[in-house]
């Protein structure tokens, strides 16, 4: 038995046949074994194969009887060869080769292990039972690895016969499972894990001493590690379903790398780590695999003592690879990066101890490298440098960690600072930033608002509100408070030092510990001599000073702090503004992220939160969905959620959020407001933020109003919360049918309530109409007696000296009677009435002045009612199924008569009905109705001098005001009086109050009775376009709003006064400037190819009336919608024909030209055509003359310029040669001196007089 040949893995499977190759004294295959196993019977002859090793009693048959192994060899040299038989061996076959083979290698790994331990310790194993379980292990093994190395073929390629076995035949749920995660080798992912466990167990240091000098031969160990490369390159044994294969892959690579390193003392880490590497260069299931290498070696310690050698080699050779192999290659540096980046999270601590080869990697010229390092350094601060367990070391270690960020915040991608930025919110989440940092990074964060990629503007702004959110300086960051304290904490330092001198010197020394460490770079120029010199001085100057007491130190402490954080605050607030300005971004990210950072200041009291985040509400009504939610969840966080953290009761919560929201609208605008209802709007619709709208928080804002809680809130705030009620009312308004007795109750009682309040309180009732089970009042109720009405008829009908808030009250009480009655005209009868009958109603302004206002609007409110009418008519009538028809069986003599003649049908019940409202609305007007009864007295008072009115101003406001709204409600009425409204309206006396509803009432005139006002808005000379250039900015401001909507809206045509309202861009009100510019974007917007045409006639018209700088903003906007060759094209020669002829003392003249070469230069040069159109002779002779303007060819030089970089097929164009012949021209032009100019003063005032 001692001579008996042992089995050693050959080079290759063919090898196994050749003794001379092998070697005579060892196990060969002494025929030629040809595999011919049809497809269709290797399942079945596998099966009888490993039956009869089953069978076998001793577990290393497989070596000693050759009728078990030969066959199973064949199958082995068919797979490894290079002929075409390697197409024969099925994928079925493989994956049962794979599955007996590991389940008895794993079974034969026990029994070897049982033996071992039998042995007496330290006796040499040499006998031939060794030397059989030595060659089986092997067998199995060679026979697995090179299943595992192959590759199988696909469904298509295998021959019919297998193809139509698997299909006939009723497979296991094994080889249903076979096709789950295939690697190619043709075994599933169970067959692969079986298989690697075993190779696992069979590299162990138990089996291993099966082996004389306990070491395994050099071609076991390559065919393991090949087998390692093999798999290592496909993505199935990394991925997600293959963490288990790759575990098992990594330890097996690891045990095999120490064999190799413990037997053979000439191999380095290197020679093992350096394939890998390339490997994972090239892949990234690889660079997964030798991230979960370093991940096993550290927590398995499965390499033994050579596990820091492999960690060292592996990071060496991927640092260097990430400085150079990457810089040139993209998909290696993903690869590189992707190591760098899984190390970090899942093995620290071989980060940490390997650190000196990771920190270099920060300067590749590859941005992936360098945000994975990035990484690297983060994890390593979280995970290793925070927490109490930390010496002077780690502290030195993670300031320079802190450091290399910090300078990373300014990295030349903006990849890489995004990146930074978002780990240092990771950091500042972690609470990994230490106090001497704080001011440093909020400067850096602050600093990159300004950055040029919205990427990093939103990563810094989403990491400032992560700061303010960890309350680093506290919870109320108001520099007048910080002030406050920072000047009494001085006084205090002082009386303690005695002198300001010495207490600044001790804060020089304490405020050290409040900035970050600087690093000490060695300076190759500094003399060793000074530096021996300077430090005594240095350390005698420290030993120098006085100790401190402990009050002198907590002193100088508070004053640090303070100071520290008042500089947090300016910073605070520079990001506040900064995030102001992004409101108005293109970029909807900015936007949101704007609204996030808006929403943190303003929950930490930052100064002018409050009114950035007015503001943001506003934004509710912008178009992108997106950011209506966004504004949304922002009144949601402010309002509401911050309470909800506050450990108090329910009701507590709603109070705090009620006085929130009344702080909030204290001092808002009309338009803030409605943005609050807008938002009600969309927080009532959502289930997840209708709960915010809660009982609790409705009962908190009434009591508030009507005083029953915070008796000490002003007038003001029970005004606010009423207006918050009567919001809130439209959207619960279950909580108003509960509460109506409680309205009731406080409009008898003794409360003081002034008219706004009372307005509110009314505006609440009304909505009561939007309650499904609403009954009107009807018409037979005695208006006197009914508990709202009668307050509303006392409010309408009473005596007031306060006119400006009655008429507000009356509109509200107005609206009161036309939701909630039956019959409201009969209720308008009884008071205009009411007032018709009073006796000398001209002798008291004020009367007359209730009276006239209330004739319009109730006038108006009946023609609201008429049309509210017919619109629910004409729905009814669309819908069939809620329309009564007559049973068929009804039918008489004149049903054929009316079904020919039309009558019945559909079209003439609309037709009916709309002539039925026609009616309604004439007889508003109309001889017998109360409102025809004084008319005459409005006009009347309409045609009186504005200077008659000088001590009743009211009564002149009200009347023209009645006048407008008899317009709105009467074509025929309105026809008769325009020549009246427009002969008022031009009047300069007239008040701006009185020209701003004329200008409002002209708006909806033209919607109304567009046919009408058309003559009269066409001809120049009418006051209503003279209201542009009014001297009020209230009357402009209110113009230019509704000359917007009338010419958006295609109900105005102005292209003569178009000029008028561009010129407002310059206007010296901001707002007005503001609503000018945003006219100009939406008509640029909706003219779109028609946008040329409008222009070169501003171009001519405005150069001489509008600074330079508001002209190119106003004709920038424009000249944006300038698209396409041909309109490109038509624009140029109708501006180079705008040229005047040379003149040079003409100021107009060379304002124009410069103009038009500035609205040249703004335009598309991409193609030739355009280009060829400016530089054509005709156009070149238009403006040839005025290139002697410096201005005007700087303008053609930067047109140049731009058009050579244009070019759409690379950076050189085809047509550069003639733009540079143009451009030599154009400088030849430029020094020419025309011939028949003649020497002439400079240019003055009397030029431009003769000039015009």
């Amino acid at each position: 038995m001692t001579t008996l040949p042992e089995f050693f893995i050959p080079n290759h499977a063919a090898d196994l046949e050749n003794a001379a190759v092998v070697g005579h004294d060892r196990y060969h295959v002494e025929t030629v074994c040809e595999f011919d196993v049809p497809a269709r019977q290797q399942l079945d002859d596998l099966t009888r194969l490993f039956d009869a090793l089953h069978h076998e009693k001793s577990p290393t048959a497989l070596f000693t009887k050759h009728e078990l192994f030969f066959p199973l060899y064949s199958y082995v040299k068919a797979i490894r060869s290079k002929s075409n038989l390697s197409s024969i061996v099925t994928r079925v076959a493989r994956h049962k080769i794979c599955h007996e083979v590991g389940e008895r290698l794993k079974k034969l790994l026990q029994v070897a292990v049982a033996f071992l331990k039998k042995q007496k310790t330290g006796s040499t194993v040499t006998g031939a039972l060794e030397i059989c379980l030595r060659s089986t292990l092997k067998m199995y093994m060679f026979v697995v690895c090179n299943v595992l190395l192959s590759t199988a073929p696909s469904d298509d390629d295998e021959p019919s016969g297998a193809a139509s076995q698997r299909s006939h035949r009723k497979r296991s749920r094994r080889d249903m499972d076979a096709g789950f995660g295939d690697d190619g080798s043709g075994v599933d992912m169970d067959g692969r894990e079986l298989v690697l466990t075993a190779l696992v167990d069979f590299c162990s240091p138990e089996v291993m001493q099966l082996w004389p000098d306990g070491h395994l031969e050099d071609l076991t160990l390559n065919l393991v590690v090949k087998t390692c490369l093999h798999m290592v390159t496909l993505k199935q044994n990394i991925g997600n379903d293959g963490q288990s294969i790759a575990g098992a892959l990594a330890l097996l690579f690891a045990r095999a790398s120490s064999c190799i390193l413990a037997k053979n003392c000439s191999s380095v880490p290197s020679d093992l780590i350096s394939p890998l590497v390339e490997l994972a260069l090239k892949s990234e299931s690889a660079a997964l695999f030798l991230s979960k290498l370093v991940s096993d070696i550290e927590q398995n310690e499965a390499s033994g003592a050579f596990g820091d050698q492999l960690l060292r080699a592996i990071f060496e050779h991927m640092s260097r690879a990430a400085l150079y192999e990457a810089s040139n290659d993209v998909a290696a540096a993903k690869n590189v990066a992707c190591f760098f980046s899984e190390v970090a999270k899942r093995s620290i601590s071989v980060m940490v101890r390997m650190s000196e080869l990771v920190l270099p990697v920060l300067q590749s010229e590859n941005y992936d490298v360098r945000k994975s390092v990035i990484t690297c350094l983060a994890e390593m601060i979280i995970q290793r440098y925070t927490g109490h367990a930390r010496n002077s070391t780690d502290d030195a270690v993670r300031s320079s960690y802190l450091n290399e960020l910090l300078f990373r915040v300014m990295d030349v991608n903006a990849f890489v600072r995004n990146h930074t930025l978002h780990t240092w919110e990771k950091l500042v989440e972690g609470r990994a930033v230490p106090k001497r940092y704080h001011l440093a990074l909020m400067e850096a964060l602050v600093g990159r608002l300004e950055d040029r990629n919205y990427l990093v503007r939103d990563s810094a702004m989403t990491a400032i509100s992560a700061v303010l959110k960890k309350n680093w300086f506290g919870n109320v960051l108001n520099s007048a408070l910080i002030k406050a304290k920072v000047e009494e904490s001085v006084k205090e330092g002082v009386s303690l030092f005695g002198d300001a001198e010495a207490m600044n010197t001790a804060l020089e020394k304490l405020a050290v510990q409040f900035q970050p460490f600087a690093e000490a770079l060695e300076d190759p120029l500094e003399d060793e001599e000074e530096v021996a010199t300077a430090k005594p001085e240095e350390e005698h100057e420290g030993e120098g000073g006085a100790p401190l007491t402990d009050e002198q130190v907590n002193t100088l402490n508070r004053i640090v702090f303070y100071r520290n954080t008042l500089a947090f605050v300016e910073l605070i607030r520079k990001a506040l503004q900064y995030a102001c300005v992004l409101l108005d971004s293109r970029t909807e990210r900015d936007v949101i992220e704007s609204i996030k950072l808006i929403v943190a200041c303003s929950e930490y009291r930052v100064e002018g939160g409050e009114k950035a985040f007015l503001r943001v509400v506003v934004m509710v009504f912008e178009g992108e969905m997106k950011i209506q939610f966004a504004v949304r969840d922002a009144f949601a966080e402010v309002v509401f959620n911050a309470f909800n953290r506050a450990a108090v009761s329910t009701g507590t919560r709603a109070a705090a959020s009620a006085q929130k929201l009344i702080s909030l609208l204290r001092y808002a605008s009309e338009g803030e407001v409605s943005a609050v209802d807008r938002i009600f709007g969309l927080l009532k619709v959502n289930p997840a933020f209708a709960r915010h709208l809660s009982p609790q928080f409705v009962e908190a804002i009434w009591s508030i109003a009507e005083g029953s809680i915070d008796a000490d809130s002003t007038d003001d705030d029970r005004r606010v919360a009423m207006r918050i009620y009567s919001l809130l009312s439209k959207y619960v308004w279950k909580d108003l049918r509960t509460r109506n007795d409680s309205i009731v109750e406080y409009l008898c009682s003794d409360t003081q309530k002034d008219n706004i309040l009372l307005s509110y309180v009314f505006a609440a009732l009304q909505n009561e109409f939007l309650d499904p089970q609403f009954r009107p009042i009807p018409a037979c109720e005695d208006v006197t007696q009914h508990p709202i009405l009668r307050h509303v008829l006392n409010h309408l009908c009473r005596r007031t000296t306060g006119m400006a808030s009655w008429m507000i009250l009356a509109e509200a009480a107005i609206n009161v009677i036309h939701h909630l009655c039956e019959v409201a005209v009969t209720v308008y009868n009884y008071v205009l009435e009411y007032y018709g009958s009073r006796p000398h109603l001209d002798e008291e302004p004020n009367r007359k002045a209730q009276f006239l206002f209330l004739l319009g609007h109730t006038a108006l409110k009946q023609l609201v009612a008429v049309e509210q009418t017919e619109k629910m008519e004409l729905k009814a009538l669309e819908e069939p199924g809620k329309v009564a028809r007559p049973p068929q069986h009804a039918k008489d003599a004149t049903d054929s008569m009316h079904k020919e003649l039309g009558l019945g049908s559909h079209e003439f019940q609309r037709h009916d009905i709309q002539q039925l409202a026609l009616k309604r609305k004439q007889a508003i007007i109309a001889p017998g109705s109360i409102w025809f009864r004084y008319a005459d007295m409005i006009v009347s008072t309409c045609r009186k001098k504005a200077t008659f009115f000088a001590d009743k101003p009211y009564e002149r406001v009200c009347a023209v005001l009645a006048l407008c709204q008899y317009m709105i409600v009467n074509a025929t009425f309105c026809s008769e009086h325009l020549n009246l409204l427009f002969t008022i309206v031009a009047d300069k006396r007239e008040s701006w109050i009185t020209k701003v509803n004329i200008v409002v009432a002209l708006g909806d005139l033209a919607c109304v009775h567009p046919n009408l006002l058309a003559p009269y808005l066409s001809v120049p000379t009418t006051g209503f376009f003279k209201l542009l250039v009014d001297d009020d900015v209230r009357v402009r401001a209110v113009t230019i709003q509704v000359c917007s909507h009338l010419v958006l809206g295609e109900m105005l045509r102005i292209r003569d006064h178009l000029h008028t309202m561009v010129e407002l861009v310059a206007d010296p009100d901001e707002t007005i400037a503001n609503n000018a510019v945003t006219f100009v974007q939406n008509l640029a917007m909706r003219e779109k190819e028609r946008t040329g045409n409008l222009i070169p006639p501003l171009v001519s018209k405005l150069s001489s009336r509008m600074p330079a700088a508001k002209f190119q903003l106003a004709m920038r906007t424009l000249l944006e919608r300038v698209e396409g060759d041909k309109p490109t094209e038509s624009l140029i020669e109708r501006l180079c024909q705008r040229f005047a002829p040379y003149a040079e003392r003409s100021r107009k003249k060379h304002t124009l030209a410069q103009n038009i070469a500035f609205c040249l230069g703004e335009l598309n040069y991409t193609t030739q055509r355009a280009i060829g159109c400016l530089t054509s002779e005709s156009c070149y002779q238009q403006y040839k003359h005025w290139l002697r303007s410096p201005e005007v060819y700087e303008c053609f030089k930067s047109i140049a310029a731009k058009a050579k970089k244009q070019g759409r097929g690379g950076p050189e164009r085809r047509d550069r040669v003639s733009i540079e012949e143009w451009e030599a021209r154009m400088q030849v032009d430029s020094c020419t001196e025309a011939e028949d100019d003649e020497v002439r003063p400079a240019v003055g005032v009397g030029a431009d007089a003769a000039d015009d």
